[in-house]
């Protein structure tokens, strides 16, 4: 069992299989998370609820987070 990880805007995640997603929006109702737009690579997007998101076992992928933060660095 791996750590439940908080859905990030921006953040690219790996599941079990190999399989990269990014966050690419949440939305709140009644100040809490209820749903996550995920991106895969194929570009497809899915809306799931946070009961759905729980349910994935996934970790952030931390060399696209350090790619990217590096990149970020460069140009600001």
């Amino acid at each position: 069992m791996s750590i439940q990880q908080k859905p990030i805007v921006g953040s690219w995640y790996v599941n079990l299989t190999g399989q990269l997603l990014k966050v690419r929006a949440v939305s709140y109702r009644d100040s809490s998370l209820s749903k996550v737009v995920v991106e895969y690579l194929n570009g497809s997007r899915v809306i799931i609820d946070i009961e759905q998101w729980k349910l994935l076992d996934l970790e952030i992928n931390f060399e696209k987070a350090t790619r990217r933060k590096k990149r970020e660095e460069f140009q600001g």
